[in-house]
């Protein structure tokens, strides 16, 4: 790193080097057995240099040459779009997160298998007959970021998945359980219990009729909702000047039961970090507060075009990346969507006819930036007078959330894990859902 940075610097106005390495241990059960354990060694380098005020970026592994590297972001460069921002240059000692998990640094694949058996072992008392799949991820990372500002800075972070998939018998769907952290964990007999009642309820099949109705989105759903705030409150689609949110900013967008916060310092979540992807030190973040939206996420680029600079949110991954795949773009680091009151039971109880949704089909459907969504609903079941009939099958949904947001009337008092947000289970009003019951 040192001797590309090196190089860059003496070729270039600016330069900066990523250096990402990610040591992970996957083990997989399938149909309860134990089918692979493997390790996967990844080392990528990214290299960003500024020329004659245009940047060019070239990224892949640590094993290719600098020299060649160099010739291929300058290459880069002379083409490149305008920049007028400036690599950061302060070091820090951290945002007071801890994201390390001396456990995980030695935990064995053998620690692993156990508790893998466990969780067979208590589904085995109950259901012995349910299909299920385990998978197991133990993933560290070391991140690495220099400039010719002066940054030199490193951290390490621990990452520990583990996933219970119970899949229909004659089917390619099923029920998908799954939770990330950064610190150690069993997983909790609740969600195990969950999983094996939803089974059950699955055996009988409703049709769900075509009307307005109250849905409730499960923590594990909610993300493809919140998703589309992650668009409208990107600082890049405001320097575009396509998002609704342009003239929004300490105006009420959502009801009063809604506040987002963007929290990198939360202990043991996924997306804490000390500073981002560009090496800008990472803050705690009121997005939407009691409803009323406060404040756009920034990279370095989009940043200095707004005026506003980057606000630590320059993230060179996307949802469905690992690596470095992709230029800085504004991402949340931890969104949360701060809990309320009700437990899952009380929330299905104050429903007299809707839907529960555990997840869905084609979340991209629909304008994302204006807050519109159309999807099939993957895994859900019907409720009638505050029970659960059975799986609702054949089922859409479709609305927008700047106008659905104002008709959440339950909040969930617990927060799940998904890939955009950390998001208690929430109830709304009114939802436009199509069935195929007559």
């Amino acid at each position: 790193m040192e001797k590309l940075l090196a190089l860059a610097s003496a070729q270039s106005d600016q330069a900066e080097v990523y250096h990402l390495k990610k040591i992970s241990s996957p083990l997989n059960f399938y149909n309860w057995r134990q089918s692979d354990s493997l390790t996967r060694d990844l080392d990528e380098v990214s290299l960003r240099v500024v020329k004659n005020g245009k940047i060019g970026v070239v990224y892949g592994s640590a094993t290719v040459d600098p020299k060649w590297m160099l010739q291929a972001a300058l290459k880069a460069a002379e083409v490149g779009p305008e920049v007028t921002f400036t690599f950061p240059k302060e070091n820090i000692t951290g945002n007071g997160a801890k994201i390390c998990d001396e456990e995980l640094m030695k935990l064995s694949p053998d620690q692993m298998v156990h508790d893998g058996k466990d969780i067979y072992d208590y589904v085995r008392k109950q259901y012995p007959d349910l299909p299920l799949n385990l998978y197991f991820d133990n993933e560290i990372s070391t991140v690495t970021i220099l400039n010719t500002s002066g940054k030199a800075e490193t951290y390490t972070r621990t990452m520990y998945t583990v996933c219970l998939l119970s899949m229909y018998k004659n089917s390619k769907e099923g029920i998908n359980k799954e939770i990330t952290s950064c610190k150690y964990f069993t997983f909790p007999e609740k969600i195990i219990n969950e999983l094996i009642e939803e089974n059950r309820l699955s055996e009988h099949e409703v049709k769900v009729p075509t009307r307005k109705m109250p849905v409730l989105f499960r923590s594990s759903s909610t993300w493809s909702l919140l998703y589309r705030i992650l668009e409208g409150a990107n600082g890049a689609q405001k320097v575009r000047g396509v998002t609704p949110l342009i003239e929004k900013v300490d105006t009420p967008i959502f009801g009063q039961n809604v506040t987002l916060v963007d929290d990198p310092t939360m202990n043991w979540a996924p997306g804490s970090t000390p500073f981002d992807d560009e090496g800008v030190p990472t803050r705690k973040k009121m997005i939407v507060s009691n409803g009323v939206f406060k404040q756009f996420i920034f990279d370095l680029n989009n940043g200095a075009k707004d005026g506003h600079g980057s606000t630590g949110n320059g993230i060179k991954r996307s949802m469905w990346t690992r690596g470095i795949e992709v230029n800085p773009n504004p991402r949340f680091n931890n969104l949360v969507m701060m809990p309320g009151e009700k437990s899952t039971d009380e929330l299905v109880k104050m429903i007299d006819e809707g839907i529960i949704v555990n997840d869905v089909i084609g979340f991209h459907s629909g304008n994302i930036i204006q807050g519109q969504y159309s999807m099939n609903v993957g895994i859900g079941f019907y409720v009638k007078k505050g029970s659960i009939i059975g799986r609702a099958m054949d089922t859409m949904i479709a609305g927008n959330i700047y106008s659905d947001f104002h008709r959440i009337i339950g909040i969930g008092n617990e927060l799940g894990y998904n890939p955009i947000a950390f998001s208690p289970d929430i109830l709304i009003d009114a939802i436009s859902v199509s069935g195929t019951a007559d």
